[in-house]
Order: C-alpha cells, then structure tokens, then sequence
C-alpha cells in the first residue's frame, strides 16, 4: 500500500482481472469494427479544423473567458508542489502576470517548435486539489489543461507581463505556453505552409533530424506535418527548428500520408500502438489522458475531436443514456452502437466501445485507477495506462466501490462517424 498525499493507492495486491483475462492486442475484438473502407465527409474537413487558429484575426473568446482558471482555483482550496496551501499572494502574482489588459493585443501566427505544454496560468508550477482527497494530488495538476504538439497552429493573443509565456489558442484549447517553445510566423509563411501535402505521424517516438543529424523534435502519433519528398524508406517533412524550417527523415512505416481509411488493419496499428501507454494527466510527461488518447488516435484517420472528453461527447449523432438502468444502457449501446467508432461518455471520462466479446462490451481507455473505499474511506487501485477492458473495470477488487461502475454512470453514447440528427 502506498500513501500519497494522504490518499491510500493499492499496487499489486490483487492482479486486475480484466487486464489478465482479455489479451491486450486490438486485432482480437477487431472483427466487430465495420468491415467496408471509408472516407467519411467529416474526413475531408480535418484541415479545416487544424489550421483553424491561422484563420483567426483576434481571440475568438471573450477576455473574461480566457479568465475561467482564475474563478475556478482559489486560495484556501488549492495546494502547491509541497502539498501544502497555496497562499492568496500566489494567485495575486499569477493575475499580475496574465497581463489580461493586453488581451487580444498581438494577434499573430505562431507554431509550436517542440511538444509543449498548454498551461491554465503562466507557471510551470503545480496547483493540486486537496491531496488528502482520493482521486487528487499528484497527477492531477490543474494548471496542466493540454500537451501540444511540435509543429502546431497557433493564434499568439499577447503576453505575460515579463515576457516569458504568450497566451495562445490551438484548434481545441487556449492557454499560456513558454514564449521560448513558439516561433511567430507571417501570414505569408502560414499561407506557404498550408499549401503542402500532410503525412500523419502514427508512431511515437521517431526522432526527427535535420540535414546536419541535429535532433529537432520527436514524432508522435497526433502530429500532421508537411512533406516535399518521397522514396523507398522515407518522407522528407519540414519542421521548425527554432529559427527556420528544415527538412528532416521520417521513416515511411512511421507516417501516413494524408489521413487513413478506416480500416481494420489500420485501426488495430493505432490502438495496438497506444495500448499500453502511461497515463498522463493533460499530456503530463508527454503522455496522454482519455481523451487526448482519443483525440490523437483518430486524428490519424483524419477525425478532428476537440479536447475534454464533455466536449468529445458531442461529435457525431448523440445517443441519450440518461434515466436508463444498467441493463437498458447495455441493451441500447449493444443495439445502437457502433464497434470501434462509438464515444461512451460518462462524466470526466471517455471510453471507445469495441462491441461484444465472450457476451461483455468492452471498451478502450485510458484510465487512471480504479475507485476503492475501505473502512468509510476512499482510494485508488491504480492503472495507470491505456488498456482494453469490460465496464466492469476492477470488480474483483476486494474494496471495489460499485458505486462508481462505469455502466452506472454512462451519461451518452456519440457514434463520430455518423452526422447529427436533428430530434
């Protein structure tokens, strides 16, 4: 047992059965993904959607929306790297420095020169919720509200007081990043560089280098980059270096050019390929949460989603699960759902239904623990990483809180691949 923050997190005292005993390999439930090739309408709008923030001639929030995090975390109610208070002089700093009076100020094209980080303050310091609380703590630092990837599309709103953060707006989120992980470009430039062909990157972890073998980024399954160049081994894509674009190698098994069909073999390389990875709170450590796991998957397909998960839950035709009992919610996702294309939503968390297997739904996320209570006390049972499992994650657990099954808290299913309908 291990006490962090005051909160108990059991590790291995009881193996997880779901994890044990359904294979964590893809290809085995992929026989329930439609089996026809397509290239949805909503396919063919994906650069829309990414480029959007160089479509932009002002923040397209209001100043006093951009302000959200400083209503939401309050002194009194959030706690620092030490785990102790955060006193009321913090926040009167991180206000100062916001800079809001010089909201909408710039207004210029920039991209992301490296994967970065998309913060709700101009801080690289944490803000944790009350640590002795199950559930907060470490990971979940609240000032982390997204990772962004190298080379990406940014509308620069203006800057933090000393100069070292720039408030941004990506295609799915805003906030501060450090001024030195942006380059500002011209709208010349942001022209030029939409009028290449794209290559989605769908593995993680290719070091990219330029002519000189200098390392310039790291290849993740999410980015889109542009490329002049093709042969046998690999594409010749174009990145920003700091202080221009260059070209670099990226392996051909490593990219795809423009987004897939949704394909089975496809689909299984994408998730075989995410299955596994660590958890990471808003992109914490360059790793992924529910929804960005989603979000880059399908970004690969050329699906844009947007960034939270309450936010995924609106893509494509809803299906209300509200006011249904578990055994009507099983009944209408088996009924209406669609395997490896449909969004179960349940508050703060986002699974992708892969249909039937030996009678169970199962279903692919990205989870943090399982939630436990012992003696009138709440806990963890950690995860911690991408798996395959039922909707009865961890039910074997001695201390299981049944409470918070996922099945019992489905709020709505969203088929992304189908157009709303209008009730």
């Amino acid at each position: 047992m291990l006490m962090l923050g005051g909160c108990a997190l059991q590790r291995g005292v009881v193996p997880v059965a779901d994890l044990v005993n359904y294979v964590q390999d893809s290809s085995v439930y992929i026989e329930n993904m439609p089996s026809k090739s397509r290239l949805l309408e909503r396919q063919k709008h994906y650069e829309e959607h990414y480029f959007s923030p160089w479509k932009m001639r002002q923040p397209p929030i209001t100043r006093f929306e951009a302000k959200w995090a400083f209503r939401r975390y309050k002194a009194g109610e959030s706690y620092g790297e030490n785990l102790l208070p955060i006193d009321a002089s913090w926040f009167h700093t991180m206000v100062q420095q916001s800079n809001f009076n010089a909201y909408g100020s710039v207004n210029r094209y920039a991209i992301s020169r490296h994967f970065t980080h998309l913060r709700a303050f101009p801080t690289h310091k944490p803000l944790f919720s009350d640590p002795s609380q199950a559930g907060e703590g470490f990971p979940f630092d609240y000032m982390q509200n997204s990772g962004v990837h190298s080379n990406e599309p940014l509308l620069v709103s203006h800057y933090s007081k000393d100069g070292a953060w720039v408030y941004v707006f990506t295609s799915y989120a805003s906030g501060w990043v450090r001024h030195r992980d942006i380059v500002l470009l011209t709208e010349a430039q942001t022209q030029a560089y939409k009028r290449n062909r794209f290559v989605h990157v769908i593995h993680d972890g290719t070091a990219l280098r330029d002519a000189n073998g200098s390392f310039v980024t790291y290849g993740r399954v999410g980015m889109m980059l542009p490329y002049y160049d093709i042969n046998t081994t690999h594409y010749t894509v174009m990145v920003h270096n700091g202080s221009r674009f260059t070209a670099a190698a990226l392996p051909r098994q490593d990219a795809h050019s423009g987004p897939m069909l949704l394909r089975r073999e496809n689909m299984t390389a994408l998730m075989n390929e995410l299955l596994g990875k660590n958890y990471g709170w808003g992109g914490m450590y360059e790793e992924r949460d529910c929804s960005s796991t989603l979000r880059d998957m399908f970004a690969s397909f050329g699906i844009w989603l947007p960034r939270n998960s309450s936010q995924q839950a609106t893509i494509g035709k809803i299906i209300s699960l509200k006011g249904l009992n578990a055994d009507q919610k099983r009944t209408r996702i088996i009924e209406q759902g669609v395997p490896f294309e449909t969004i179960l939503y349940r508050r703060g968390h986002v699974l992708l239904y892969l249909g039937l297997f030996q009678g169970k739904i199962m279903v692919f996320h990205d989870t943090w623990g399982i939630r436990t209570v012992k003696d009138g006390v709440a806990g963890r049972k950690i995860v911690g990483k991408t798996v395959i499992s039922t909707l009865e994650l961890g039910k074997e657990q001695p201390d299981y809180d049944a409470r918070y099954a996922h099945l019992k808290h489905l709020e709505s299913m969203n088929i992304m691949t189908q157009e709303a309908t209008t009730p």
